[in-house]
């Protein structure tokens, strides 16, 4: 989910120009997924540098193809250290049994 910061380039035409180029470029491929020798589609276009409020003007940051790579889902995810093995939030996990347990009790 974009930031408030970011909403607004989120929903402009440069990053819909930027974000097809990206995936153009990469041939819809995942790139993360293309080097370990997987052939996954790629569903997102990531920022290697995260966008922040200091750079959300700076177009080589925002809509740069230099610093941009198209990912699948879940390489999005494990880049952003959004997933986590098993867990449904940072802290969580399943057991054996499949019974949610704390991590940290």
């Amino acid at each position: 989910m974009a930031k408030a910061f970011s909403y607004g380039f989120y929903h402009s035409t440069a990053w819909a120009n930027a974000r097809e180029s990206a995936l153009i470029r990469d041939n819809h491929l995942c790139q993360r997924c293309l080097a370990a020798g997987e052939i996954t589609p790629a569903t997102m276009v990531h920022h290697k540098e995260e966008l922040t409020p200091a750079n959300i003007h700076d177009p080589n940051i925002t809509c740069g193809l230099d610093n941009l790579v198209s990912l699948c889902d879940r390489c999005h995810k494990i880049t952003h250290g959004w997933a986590r093995g098993g867990a449904t939030r940072q802290g969580l996990a399943f057991d054996s049994d499949g019974n949610l347990i704390c991590l940290h009790e």
